[in-house]
């Protein structure tokens, strides 16, 4: 029986979008759909797991109509919603919204409007996203507090800086006192600290000690590992002082060093891709063993003492790989004939034509789009492919490059410990 599939999505997970979601499931609900499918994602990602799923069972012809609220919910990128309503037509699903009606590209007006709402609603959100940068640089400029105050701290009622909380702050003030009698470590702080706090983890307490708004400070435009472009000081009171916080760094470059013997421990083959189908849990090698073997680190696993040899594993994996080997240089070479990036290309070519400066961002946005599109394909060196097809490549490849080439092309491996055999494997193309 073919399905009558629903779809909602909001973009963000903020108090406001959360409740429209309830709204719009809803609406749906009124059209009796067999199943509804919903996203807390950007329209312009592609890759929501919602949509993903919606595209995939249009794609194996179980859908007979696909239904939300708004063209919009769809998806925000102009290209990809007209590739979506061109793969509803190509199966015979039908592709209706409450607000617009039926959806189709089969015809000249339903292309003609198709393409309008799906280039208005990413015009849209390119105005909104604009928008909100503006307000972050404004905020910037005047020094105002742009993201979620951390613990302990709350907005001011002026909404222009940030004040302590008064119910929060002691306990605050009492863990970095706590941190302080425990030499910074953070899991034994974690573990005696006898108040409630929302730091559930040592990545947790790390993360909020490396944020300048605990030492008083206010940062702007966050980058990797916890850091700032700009840092403006003095904002509000500190619950960590800045003597505190050398002395936490002091702590964990000891604690790196204490730790750095770990790192001349060499990766084995099969560390971290396996996994028992029973419990779920990761395998791992079995110490003290002559001959190398896996078992499940479940501690309630059925299988829990039951062992595989390594070399039954990385035999299987070899033949794997070399039988994926040519299907992966096929779609490599496929890729850069794929008939959407074509179409974009031909596009960018007729904007670029026009010489309107107005087009500038449309245009950016259709190149983006072809860099993700080619990037989707299996990103494969072709020589890697055609050395690992070779059996002859394997017998002579030392354990390392074994390792390398495994955690490389590999991203895990199901393990049927019942018939100590592997069942599956996921390949990170």
């Amino acid at each position: 029986m073919l399905l009558r599939v629903g779809y909602c999505r909001v973009s963000t997970a903020s108090a406001e979008q959360q409740q429209a979601l309830p709204v719009q499931r809803a609406r749906i609900e009124l059209e009796s759909p067999d199943l509804i499918l919903s996203d807390v994602e950007s329209g312009l990602n592609p890759d929501r797991p919602g949509y993903l799923e919606l595209r995939r069972l249009v794609e194996a012809g179980q859908v007979a109509e696909v239904l939300a609220t708004e063209f919009s919910r769809l998806g925000r990128d102009a290209t990809e919603s007209d590739a979506f309503v061109r793969l509803c037509d190509a199966q015979g699903v039908i592709c209706r919204t409450i607000a617009e009606g039926q959806l189709t590209m089969a015809t000249p007006e339903g292309l003609l409007l198709t393409r309008l709402r799906g280039s208005l609603n990413e015009g849209e959100s390119m105005r909104l996203s604009r928008r909100i940068h503006r307000g972050l640089e404004q905020g910037r400029r005047l020094g105002k507090p742009m993201r979620k105050p951390a613990w302990p701290y709350r907005l001011s009622p002026d909404r222009l800086s940030l004040e302590p909380d008064p119910e929060q702050w002691p306990i605050a003030l009492a863990f970095v006192e706590h941190l302080r009698a425990h030499g910074w470590r953070t899991m034994r702080a974690l573990d005696s600290f006898p108040h409630q706090i929302p730091l559930g983890s040592c990545r947790a307490v790390r993360a909020w000690l490396l944020n300048p708004t605990t030492r008083g400070g206010l940062g702007y435009r966050q980058g990797a590992n916890h850091t700032y472009a700009e840092v403006i000081w003095g904002r509000h009171p500190a619950v960590v002082s800045h003597a505190d916080f050398d002395a936490y760094q002091a702590a964990s470059a000891q604690n790196r060093r204490h730790w750095g013997s770990n790192a001349k421990r060499e990766q084995r083959a099969l560390t971290g891709l396996c996994r028992c189908s029973e419990c779920a849990w990761r395998m791992k090698y079995i110490s003290g063993r002559t001959v190398a073997s896996l078992r499940c680190a479940g501690p309630s696993c059925p299988h829990h003492y039951a062992g595989i040899r390594e070399a039954v594993l990385v035999e299987w994996l070899i033949n794997q790989l070399a039988a994926h080997a040519g299907t992966w240089l096929a779609q490599k070479v496929s890729q850069r004939h794929d008939p959407m990036v074509a179409e974009l290309q031909r596009q960018v070519e007729a904007l670029g034509r026009l010489s309107d400066p107005d087009l500038a961002d449309a245009i950016a946005q259709k190149q983006t789009r072809i860099v993700q599109l080619q990037q989707q394909g299996p990103s494969v060196d072709p020589e890697l492919v055609e050395r690992i097809s070779r059996p002859q490549w394997w017998q002579a490849a030392p354990p390392e490059a074994l390792a390398t080439v495994l955690h490389a092309t590999v991203k895990e491996v199901l393990i049927d410990m019942s018939q100590r055999a592997p069942i599956a494997v996921e390949f990170r193309f």
